[in-house]
C-alpha cells in the first residue's frame, strides 16, 4: 500500500540519502544516480531566492530503521522534481506511485506561481525504463547534458601556472570575498554581489564544506583566478567536480586546467578510482577544458519537460 513520504528531518536523513545514492551508483544500472556531493551542493549552497530544505522528502524503510526506500526533491518554485529510489525498486508499482506523487506536488507548486511547465533532470539516455514512463505521461526531451569521466589510473601532466600564481587550497572565511568574487564573475551573475557573498560565507560554515577540497589558483596580489570544489567519496571510489570556473580576467592562462589537475592528483592520493563532471551539451568552453584535462564522454543526461 502506497504511503506519502515525510519531510526531511536531520543529518541522519542526509546520511540515509547519501547511502541510497551510493547503492545506486554501485549497482551499475542504466539509471543515473547523482553523486553525494551533488546533493550536498544543492542543499548547502542554495539559490539566492529559495532553498530545498522544506522541499526534500523521504520514504522510510518500514523494515530497516534509519534506512530509506527513496527520496524526492520538489522545486519550491514549481519547476522541477527528482525521485531517487533503491535500484531494486525501479520499475515496480511503488516506483511509479512515487513518481506520480512527486509530479502531483510539483504541478501544484507550478500552478501557484503561474508556471506552465514542469521538468525532471538527469534521466540517463540509456535508461529506457524511466524514459518510456515519462513519454507515456506526456513528457518530452527539452535539453541534454554531458557526463564526463576521468580514469585516475591514467598518467597526467603537471598543472603548470604562470609565474606569480600558485595552486593551493582555499583559506575559508579568511578570503571569502576573493573566493566568492571569482565565482560570481565566472558564472556571469546578474544578482548583486553582497547577497552572493553572504551566501558563500554561509556555505563555508556548513558541515559539508572542506577548504582542503576547495582548490584555487591565486596571484601574488591575492586575487583568485580559477577554482574548483572537489567532492571525494571513498565508498564509491569517485570524486565529483562541482563547480569549476575561471574569472574572465584570468582566462587563457591554463588556470582552470591547473586547479583540476591538482584536484585529480589529490583524488588519486586518496585512493579514488575515477572523477566525474557534468555540464550542458552546449557549454563548449567547459567541455573543451574537461577534454583537455583528460576527461572522456561517458553518457548523456536528459532533461524532460511536461506542459501542464
Amino acid at each position: 500500500m502506497f504511503s506519502e513520504p515525510r519531510l526531511y528531518r536531520d543529518a541522519g536523513d542526509l546520511e540515509a540519502i547519501h547511502s541510497l545514492l551510493r547503492q545506486g551508483r554501485l549497482a551499475n544500472s542504466h539509471a543515473y544516480y547523482v553523486h553525494p556531493g551533488d546533493i550536498n551542493w544543492w542543499l548547502f549552497y542554495p539559490q539566492l531566492d529559495y532553498d530545498f530544505w522544506d522541499s526534500l522528502y523521504v520514504w522510510d524503510d518500514p523494515h530497516m530503521p534509519g534506512q530509506i526506500l527513496a527520496w524526492a526533491l520538489i522545486s519550491p518554485v514549481g519547476s522541477t522534481f527528482d525521485v531517487v529510489m533503491r535500484p531494486e525498486l525501479r520499475g515496480s508499482p511503488l516506483a511509479w506511485e512515487m513518481f506520480s506523487w512527486a509530479i502531483g506536488q510539483v504541478k501544484s507548486a507550478a500552478r501557484r506561481v503561474g508556471r506552465e511547465q514542469i521538468g525532471v533532470y538527469w534521466i540517463a539516455e540509456e535508461d529506457a525504463l524511466n524514459r518510456s514512463w515519462l513519454v507515456e505521461h506526456g513528457f518530452a526531451i527539452a535539453s541534454r547534458d554531458v557526463h564526463l569521466v576521468y580514469d585516475l589510473a591514467a598518467p597526467r601532466p603537471a598543472g603548470k601556472v604562470p609565474d606569480g600564481y600558485v595552486v593551493r587550497s582555499a583559506r575559508g572565511l579568511a578570503e571569502v570575498e576573493q573566493r566568492a568574487w571569482a565565482q560570481y564573475n565566472a558564472f556571469d551573475n546578474s544578482a548583486a554581489f553582497e547577497p552572493y557573498l553572504q551566501r558563500f560565507a554561509r556555505f563555508m560554515q556548513t558541515p559539508v564544506y572542506d577548504p582542503e577540497w576547495d582548490i584555487v589558483v591565486a596571484g601574488s596580489d591575492g586575487r583568485i583566478g580559477a577554482f574548483c570544489i572537489a567532492w571525494p567519496d571513498r565508498l564509491t571510489g569517485t570524486g565529483l567536480f562541482e563547480p569549476v570556473g575561471t574569472h574572465p580576467d584570468f582566462q587563457r592562462k591554463g588556470l582552470g586546467r591547473a586547479v583540476m589537475l591538482e584536484a585529480l592528483d589529490r583524488m588519486q592520493q586518496w585512493g579514488l578510482r575515477e572523477a566525474i563532471v557534468t555540464t550542458g551539451e552546449d557549454n563548449l568552453p567547459a567541455i573543451r577544458l574537461y577534454e583537455a584535462v583528460g576527461f572522456r564522454l561517458a553518457r548523456r543526461l536528459l532533461y524532460y519537460k511536461l506542459k501542464i
